[in-house]
């Protein structure tokens, strides 16, 4: 079970509920209120690509060498990844040339987890080579230099960028990864602002006016740069606010066939998409199929034209992330087997079952079970290669190097990492995590409230006040409330595996017939808390339920005690 979280009242503001939320999101003045609620157009930043992180030199250079690769007749690649901001980036830079410019000699090319590794390599070069010479007779002069563009990858592959300049390519990175001392000796177009879907929006429009195709910005794929955004847990202010505030308005109308199809497969048709079904549906279904078989699936879905085909990949996403959800859930129960009961400080499970796609998605599962850091081991031959996930205020990838000289490679960042480990070394790095946990502090798990409401403030026109505030995310959270003394009407397990706990609950037992639904996701396992007899407070965020032209709120429920702890800032 998770453990016990402390709730952290924020100060109250002057003013009324919706002053508060605004007051702590930074808007103090009139404009400020008025840019956080209507966010400058994408066009801003296309406009003036200063805005988004981009150095102009940089920027003017990527746009005339996509133009001058073009008039001199050379193929181009685009190199992406096999997550969900690499696949994205590809397709919006792959359909931005293909059909917008109408430049036939362009082909994408997502690498596999399996057999490339990540990002840039030396065997996805090959690959790429491999096409090339496939695709000669349509796509570009074989003498020329063609242009690789790497999206997703790159801005630290210095050794396999010069391996792909000898093997016959121009190379062009856009990557938003953190940059190292030493850049790669090539064409680069970097931002830490953008993912890289964001990085391939604003600069395939770029690259489209330059060459005269639209006089006007457009919204063309910008549902695509917002999907990414979402999946990759970007901030969601600034430059991303905007993308993703004004990309989900066009992922609700799409009109991409792919995207409609796995939104119909996905159970949310007729649904007002947002953060939480991009994030919590449509992401994991184009994540599945580089987690267990190949990527390339995912971005033949963006990028077809046909229903059929997309009707037909969708499908099969469908099952695959159905096969992802039952591997990763029996995954976690071996997982917790090799743990114990108790956990750990800092959690570590090795096993030769673990399958190489799914450990980063049971480390982070292991997170949320002990609410501790978690590190899970997919025990190979000569080589095995792990995950880890941590919990906020402790920097996992900096604990990892810490421990000295036990991996071949490691990276990552605070709250989640990766390496690569001889697996004859396993058990010295067990041991030194063991050596080191008695030193780690790890930071107390605290839930931050924004505000206490009553329970005559759990109305629609309430909901409808915070629902100004989205796009939520990394930098513009959710809002979450305090209520106070309620009484529990009735309570219940729902879900598959019962793992989600329902409530209804009322002012006081008086006023049964107004009660308001609380799911409680992930909660399943607190149901023996709960009682008529003895009131609770709870956390939450407001929801809606909508079906059948009816409307009503319910509430996500975040944690609830019988007793109270809570403290102010």
């Amino acid at each position: 079970m998770e453990k016990a979280k402390k709730w952290k009242l924020r100060e109250r503001q002057s003013g009324d509920l919706f002053y508060q939320l605004l007051s702590l999101r930074g808007c103090k003045t009139e404009d400020e209120k008025k840019l956080f609620l209507n966010p400058s157009s994408p066009s801003t930043f296309v406009n003036n690509p200063t805005l988004a992180g981009f150095e102009s030199v940089d920027y003017a250079n990527a746009v005339g060498l996509v133009t001058k690769t073009i008039s001199s007749n050379r193929s181009i690649f685009i190199h992406g990844d096999y997550d969900v901001d690499g696949i994205c980036a590809a397709a919006i830079i792959w359909k931005a040339i293909y059909h917008d410019l109408a430049y036939k000699s362009c082909l994408p090319f997502i690498p596999s987890r399996f057999d490339h590794g990540y990002g840039l390599s030396r065997n996805s070069v090959d690959s790429v080579v491999e096409l090339r010479e496939s695709a000669s007779s349509s796509n570009g002069d074989l003498e020329k230099p063609a242009l690789l563009i790497n999206v997703d990858c790159g801005i630290t592959s210095l050794e396999e960028v010069e391996y792909a300049k000898a093997r016959g390519f121009e190379v062009l990175i856009l990557d938003h990864h953190v940059k190292p001392e030493r850049l790669p000796v090539c064409n680069i177009l970097w931002t830490e602002k953008l993912c890289a879907a964001g990085i391939a929006w604003v600069f395939s429009q770029g690259f489209k006016n330059a060459n005269g195709v639209s006089s006007e910005i457009e919204v063309k794929d910008l549902e695509l740069a917002a999907l990414a955004t979402i999946a990759d847990i970007q901030p969601l202010t600034g430059v991303n606010r905007s993308l993703v505030k004004y990309g989900l308005q066009e992922l609700n109308q799409t009109k991409n066939v792919g995207l409609r199809e796995l939104i119909k497969v996905s159970g949310i048709e007729g649904r007002k998409i947002g953060t939480y079904e991009v994030g919590w549906v449509l992401a994991p279904r184009l994540n599945a199929s580089g987690r267990l078989e190949e990527a390339v699936s995912s971005l033949r879905l963006l990028c077809t034209g046909s229903s059929s085909q997309a009707a037909e990949i969708a499908l099969a996403l469908n099952r695959a992330n159905f096969e992802r959800q039952e591997l990763t859930k029996d995954m976690m129960e071996l997982a917790k087997t090799e743990i114990g009961e108790a956990g750990q400080k800092i959690n570590v499970a090795v096993h030769e079952e673990f399958h190489e796609g799914i450990i980063g998605l049971v480390a982070g599962k292991l997170v949320g079970h002990f609410g501790t850091p978690a590190v899970v081991i997919h025990k190979g031959g000569e080589f095995s290669k792990a995950s880890a996930r941590s919990v906020i205020g402790f920097n996992i990838v900096e604990f990892l190097r810490s421990l000295g000289d036990h991996f071949e490679n490691v990276g990552g960042h605070a709250g989640a990492a990766g390496f690569t480990i001889r697996t004859e070394k396993i058990g010295s790095f067990l041991e030194a995590v063991r050596s080191h946990t008695d030193i780690v502090n790890l930071p107390e798990q605290v839930i931050t409230v924004d505000a206490e409401v009553k329970f005559g403030d759990l109305t629609l026109e309430t909901s409808g006040l915070i629902n100004q505030l989205e796009p939520f995310g990394i930098g513009n959270p959710e809002p979450v409330f305090l209520l106070k003394g309620v009484t529990v009407v009735n309570s219940q397990n729902v879900g598959a595996q019962n793992q989600h706990l329902k409530l209804k609950i009322s002012k006081d037992q008086t006023q049964l017939t107004n009660a308001i639904d609380c799911i409680g996701f992930g909660l399943g396992d607190r149901l023996r808390d709960v009682s008529p007899t003895n009131p609770i407070d709870l956390i939450f965020s407001f929801s809606e339920d909508s079906y059948s032209g009816y409307t009503k709120l319910v509430l996500k429920l975040k944690d609830f005690k019988k007793i109270p702890n809570i403290t102010l800032d």
